[in-house]
């Protein structure tokens, strides 16, 4: 009997390939994710210490001028923040799309890993039945030609 050959290995492959393709692509995403995070600490951070400069320095007195630059400084910081959340929403979005295109490449990528382990049930099965058959005809052959005796055989030389 021949070898056992899938005949969609090629597409389980491909298959793989691109689930391999989409989980590097999920990475970058989660990074930039992280990274949009980490910018959005760092301005929270800058905000507080800025608001908190700017009280300390209201108690002491300073010019409506030099408040009305902090607060514009402020209001800058409020719509970086608002720019990277929705940044963020996008980005989380496509996060989403990208983990549900995983799971249905993973899905499609078991079908047909259990569609390979069926026919190589059938496949040995079938083997296995030969074989049988294969032993039972020899048996068979060598059942009926026991009480015979072999030909005499001539060697030349």
């Amino acid at each position: 009997m021949k070898k056992f050959a899938f005949s969609l290995e090629k597409v389980l492959g491909y298959k793989r390939q691109v689930l391999g393709v989409l989980k590097n692509e999920l990475s970058r995403l989660q990074l930039q994710r992280r990274e949009i995070e980490q910018k959005m600490d760092e301005i929270d951070c800058e905000f507080e210490a800025t608001n908190q400069k700017l009280s300390a320095q209201m108690r002491d007195g300073m010019s409506p001028h030099t408040v009305a630059v902090y607060k514009a400084y402020l209001d800058s910081l409020n719509r970086r923040t608002l720019t990277l959340l929705d940044e963020k929403r996008k980005l989380l979005k496509m996060i989403a799309a990208k983990q549900e295109e995983i799971v249905r490449m993973n899905c499609d990528i078991s079908g047909l890993e259990r569609l390979r382990d069926k026919q190589f049930e059938a496949y040995c099965t079938q083997e296995r039945k030969e074989q049988e058959t294969f032993i039972e005809e020899f048996v068979s052959h060598v059942g009926s030609t026991a009480g015979q005796v072999p030909a005499r055989q001539t060697i030349r030389i």
